[in-house]
């Protein structure tokens, strides 16, 4: 059985990047919850320039951190997939600091940048330097252990910044952070090891300035639609990416191996699920957080963060089991512990009585949602486990993406009058479906590959989560830009017209992405 376990040192690696990995999403999240108090601190109010701003806070990070990615993955694979995470990790430090201590919408966005960067040069090696340290059987663990980071970033994210931003102010969101990305960084030096370069080949500089380029035209031009100076640019990005992949295909040592994408399905299929999967459901938490602030007249930080806090609850809670359920770890004992929490948690729901945007009943009703949504999951995935031996990864995936997209259903259903169950319902389902989807997801595509590759797929991985992001922010930029002129008069109903957009062009991406993942086959095992 201790071939079964994860040894304290690889657990230390694991939890060293989930520190690191909680600093992203909690970003995006507090951000999501802050953002329309940072926008009227700075001295903006509902129109052109609110706007303006509102799309490059979000858009900015996305585009740094998407640009990069690559290129700054394939350069660690050549050099130290250490000192890129470690130089990362402070870099995202420095950037949150910097914006809590800005004072104009400028200076906001250099951080932001500076943000970005080290978002790409962070979660482009995350993923692999714990892939490298633990063996493929219990890769799922270990990888579930670091995505914890990530869904604790979830979590904390819009608490941590309602109590911050209504008691201190929006800045404070920010500069928390800091020390969180030190301890990341500390206990990094010591504790991962030094890694060997695994590409000894030329460092394939055309490709990357054509990448980068390409990139930055293809997503700036997509994120100021519709315009016709922006089109050209979209059109110009979209070529220069096109020569890009052509490229590739004639080098002997090329940025993003075109020949894997071509002919390793499971790599491919998968990636493409997890890029439409960030598509649809990236864009929800900003607009959940302007919608419930500005249709629903939640203006207080604190309450917003706590219905929100119900998806991070849920993934904190699940993602380990999802991780075990993938390694087929999981104990026996589970179906009946799921049973009871769902009689429990629905139970709890039924007695805290009429909802209220008050914090304690939020606090409760939150509470007992994400229990019973851990009993469905766990029931869910031990009748799977029970039914299905050895169930192939798409059995986990699919099912966490139809959930996802049953929680889209009900956010389609919401209102101009205040839901606060539905949104609860929302987040749970947001939570759970995530929490199947993403650690499975990300376990497949990197046992789809060679060790040699584990930088390259690392790399792959986060690029498409972020370019999923990107598109996702920039499908909002399009819509915003169709039905908001700006002017507030009339701002509830056309915002609740666009987000019933985003919705909608959302469970179409989903529909593709249960289709990419239940199509990707096993791959080869590395």
């Amino acid at each position: 059985m201790s071939e079964l376990r994860l040894s304290p040192r690889q657990y230390i690696i694991a939890i060293t990047v989930a520190i690191a990995c909680f600093l992203p999403p909690f970003i995006g999240e507090a951000t999501n919850i802050a953002l329309p108090n940072m926008l009227t601190g700075l001295g903006l109010s509902l129109g052109p320039d609110y706007w303006s701003l509102y799309g490059w806070v979000l858009t900015v990070y996305l585009l740094t951190s998407t640009i990069f990615l690559i290129p700054a993955a394939r350069l660690a694979d050549k050099y130290s997939k250490k000192l890129f995470f470690c130089i990362g990790v402070l870099l995202l430090g420095f950037g949150s600091l910097g914006i809590g201590f800005s004072t104009t919408g400028e200076m906001v966005l250099i951080m932001r940048a500076i943000e970005g960067i080290g978002n790409a040069l962070m979660f482009g090696t995350a993923v692999a330097l714990v892939a490298s340290a633990v063996k493929v059987e219990l890769r799922g663990t270990a990888i579930g252990v670091a995505m914890t980071g990530v869904f604790m970033g979830q979590l904390a994210g819009p608490l941590l910044a309602g109590a911050l931003t209504d008691v201190i102010g929006w800045q404070a969101v920010y500069i928390v952070l800091c020390p969180i990305a030190l301890v990341s960084f500390i206990l990094a030096l010591p504790f991962i090891p030094k890694d060997e370069p695994t590409d000894k080949g030329k460092y394939d500089w055309i490709g990357a300035l054509l990448f980068i380029v390409g990139m930055a035209l293809a997503l700036y031009g997509f994120s100021k639609q519709p315009n016709t100076e922006a089109l050209f640019m979209l059109i110009g990005g979209i070529a220069l990416l096109g020569i890009f992949l052509f490229y590739e295909t004639k080098n002997k040592n090329p940025l993003i191996p075109v020949n894997l994408i071509l002919h390793n399905r499971a790599f491919t299929f998968n990636n493409g699920a997890n890029l439409l999967y960030y598509v649809a459901i990236y864009s929800m938490g900003s607009l959940v957080s302007l919608y419930m602030t500005n249709v629903w007249g939640i203006t207080d930080a604190l309450p917003r963060a706590i219905i929100v806090t119900t998806q991070g609850l849920i993934l904190v809670l699940f993602t380990i089991v999802a991780g075990k359920f993938y390694d087929h770890l999981l104990p026996k004992s589970l179906m009946a512990v799921g049973a009871v929490l769902t009689v429990i948690g629905t139970a709890g729901c039924f007695l805290v009585g009429s909802a209220s945007t008050e914090p304690m009943w939020l606090a409760a009703a939150v509470i007992f949602a994400s229990v019973a949504a851990f009993g469905v999951g766990s029931l869910i995935l031990t009748v799977i486990d029970r039914v299905m031996k050895n169930a192939p990864p798409k059995i986990a995936t699919t099912t966490g993406l139809v959930i996802i997209t049953i929680g889209m259903i009900v956010l389609f259903l919401c209102g101009e009058n205040v839901a606060v169950w539905s949104m609860i319902a929302v987040q749970a389902l947001f939570g759970l479906g995530i929490a199947i989807f993403v650690t499975p997801n990300s376990t497949a595509i990197m046992n789809s590959v060679t060790a040699a590759e584990y930088g390259m797929a690392s790399g792959t991985l986060s690029t498409t989560r972020m370019l999923g992001m990107a598109i996702s922010i920039g499908i909002v930029n399009i819509l915003k830009n169709v039905f908001l002129s700006g002017d507030a008069a009339g701002y509830s109903s056309a915002f609740l017209q666009m987000l019933d957009g985003v919705v909608i062009a959302s469970i179409v991406v989903l529909v593709v992405a249960i289709i990419l993942s239940w199509t990707a086959g096993n791959g080869k095992s590395a």
